[in-house]
């Protein structure tokens, strides 16, 4: 950043007012070395984002085991992995031409972004991509065989404070929506909504026809009902200021009987705002999702997570 706004000082110091020995150097070699380094500086200023993300990855841990969790409060993340390309991806800009400020917005990527919000509830964890370099910015990272992960991830369910799920379509995803839906109480599961209503709602029948599978093999006995997802809301009405388009449209929570409530997420951005605004409007606009949960009783012996003993 140095580099790429000291023009107005390296023309005075090479061309208005030279002295010494940088006199003597012909003209265009002076304006030649002025423009090396303000295309070097911008080079490593538009590059810096990505070395940053990068140098954090390395940073990240892997956690070890997952069964080192009994006694820590966490927060744990579904989601396809076919959606970890995009939650890698840095946060949109939000409207307002000469107002935006690149310290406004916590996080580096969107799943960094998203991970920030719940990480006051306990310590956000997920299972990671087999194969993988390095894990992604946002959720702690563990690792599971590809053909041998329900069973801990099962486990991990009902040992959450909280789960925080991508309604996605996906047989990992359906299943994981299923095992917690008779495993864990209702009031600790939170639905992601991204993308539009059509993802949604493949979400939604794929849920139907996995449940009806599971039940069906498993006995209808240990199911509860198959709570009934709320339509997809239309965005709120803006009065004034600019609206926020991100990719994420909601959260889903649901009460003891499992009947759901759409919160919908749709920030509107003042047009004239200060550095903390954004995150300020952040948390307005999720407190009426993490106000419950964080009010959510601790687990302990007396007050076991699974749904049957909640």
């Amino acid at each position: 950043m140095v580099m790429l706004f000291s023009g107005s000082t390296l023309f005075r110091a090479l061309v208005q007012e030279p002295d010494g020995d940088v006199a003597r150097l012909p003209l265009w070699s002076r304006l030649l070395i002025m423009l090396s380094v303000l295309v070097v500086g911008g080079a490593l200023s538009g590059s810096s984002y990505r070395l940053i993300v990068r140098g954090r990855r390395h940073r990240s841990g892997v956690i070890a085991s997952f069964g080192d969790f009994p006694e820590v409060r966490y927060v744990l993340y579904l989601r396809p992995f076919g959606l970890d390309p995009e939650m890698a991806l840095p946060m949109p800009d939000a409207p307002g031409g000469l107002m935006r400020s690149p310290f406004e917005i916590p996080g580096l990527t969107q799943e960094d972004f998203l991970v920030r919000q719940f990480r006051a509830l306990g310590r956000v964890v997920a299972v990671g991509q087999p194969g993988e370099r390095l894990p992604l910015l946002g959720a702690e990272r563990g690792y599971l065989p590809v053909d041998n992960w329900q069973d801990t991830v099962s486990e991990m369910i009902q040992g959450a404070h909280v789960v925080m799920m991508t309604a996605a379509p996906g047989p990992g995803t359906v299943w994981e929506f299923t095992e917690a839906l008779r495993t864990m109480a209702p009031s600790r599961l939170v639905l992601l909504v991204y993308g539009e209503p059509a993802e949604y709602g493949a979400f939604g029948e794929a849920v139907a026809q996995g449940y009806a599978e599971r039940s069906r093999e498993e006995g209808a006995g240990v199911w509860p009902r198959l709570p009934e997802l709320p339509a997809f809301p239309p965005p709120l009405p803006r009065t004034k200021g600019l609206r926020w388009d991100l990719r994420l449209k909601g959260i889903i929570s649901f009460d003891e009987d499992w009947n759901a409530s759409f919160n919908r997420f749709d920030p509107i951005v003042p047009r004239i705002r200060l550095v903390w605004t954004l995150r300020r409007l952040v948390r307005r606009e999720l407190q009426p999702v993490l106000s419950p949960l964080s009010q959510l009783p601790v687990i302990t012996a007396a007050h076991p997570r699974r749904r049957d003993n909640a």
